[in-house]
């Protein structure tokens, strides 16, 4: 089994404790380590998702597409605004919820 889509997944909730940091020079606060949270159980959600499934050669992504609809949601219903670390959460979120997609599904072949 492949785990390059988890890995991705993992780098993406790495990205996402750092770069709102860095970019916005202030500290997170409790909303973006709960978006850090949602996006590291959407890291396991990917690697527990099988794309052998018949019919579901997307299932991958769609795990992530689900965090990255839980940090777009939580940052955007917690108190009544997204702040400028959010927004980074929320980009880097859904960039690697495309990026999860882009990376081909490779791994052992089901044998029936």
């Amino acid at each position: 089994m492949s785990v390059a889509k988890t890995i991705v997944q993992v780098v993406v909730a790495v990205l996402a404790a750092i770069l709102p940091s860095l970019l916005t020079g202030q500290p997170l606060g409790l909303v973006g380590w709960i978006n850090i949270v949602v996006l590291a159980a959407g890291a396991v959600q990917v690697y527990s998702a099988s794309n052998l499934v018949p019919g579901w050669p997307i299932a991958k992504a769609i795990a992530s597409a689900v965090a990255a609809v839980g940090v777009v949601l939580i940052s955007a219903l917690s108190d009544g605004g997204v702040t400028a670390g959010e927004w980074v959460q929320i980009i880097t979120a859904l960039l690697g919820s495309g990026a999860v997609f882009a990376v081909p599904n490779r791994g052992a072949r089901q044998v029936v």
